[in-house]
């Protein structure tokens, strides 16, 4: 994490206001460890690299693996495969009633039925809307084409001030 932020100092000239950390591989079952465990990895990054500096930080799981399928109530709204069109947010109705959470369509299919991806926003301290967190979850699928999940600390402009994380493997401080 450490390396990261001394990346995106280097790019943008600036500290990030705000971090967006993605992470994905996480059961419901694991929430509150992860959380625990990798929330003190960022905040000590961030103390070893100025003892009084706090970034405000979102926390999110990413999950693919769940069995919940979104389609379009009227064919005519469909992409040209048949599914919800990219950019497809779902966050009332079938979302957990205690966490924020939301379905993302990212992308459009080629062929099947799509499987949005299931965020649930474990911490957020930002004071960001749901609608900005959901925007700023879409962004790096609009602006990247990569075929797997990857480190975007620099996507934004540098005057946003806000570096994304996306990992597969636990933040350490290092």
């Amino acid at each position: 994490m450490k390396e990261l932020l001394v990346e995106f100092y280097r790019t943008a000239k600036t500290k990030p206001g705000k971090i967006l950390y993605y992470r994905d591989g996480v059961s419901q079952g694991q929430f509150i460890q992860t959380l625990t465990e990798e929330i003190a990895g960022i905040q000590a990054a961030c103390r070893e690299l100025e003892a009084d500096y706090q970034p405000k930080i979102t926390y999110i799981n990413a999950q693919k693996r769940h069995h919940t399928r979104l389609y379009c109530a009227d064919s005519r709204d469909c992409d040209r495969s048949g599914n919800l069109p990219a950019g497809t947010v779902v966050d009332t109705d079938i979302t957990n009633p205690i966490f924020f959470d939301f379905y993302l369509n990212s992308h459009c299919g080629i062929q099947g039925t799509n499987r949005a991806c299931h965020y649930t926003v474990l911490w957020d301290d930002s004071d960001m809307s749901p609608d900005m967190i959901q925007l700023l979850t879409f962004l790096p699928s609009v602006t990247c084409t990569l075929g797997v999940p990857g480190v975007y600390p620099t996507l934004l402009p540098p005057t946003t001030r806000t570096c994304f994380v996306h990992v597969r493997e636990p933040c350490s401080a290092r």
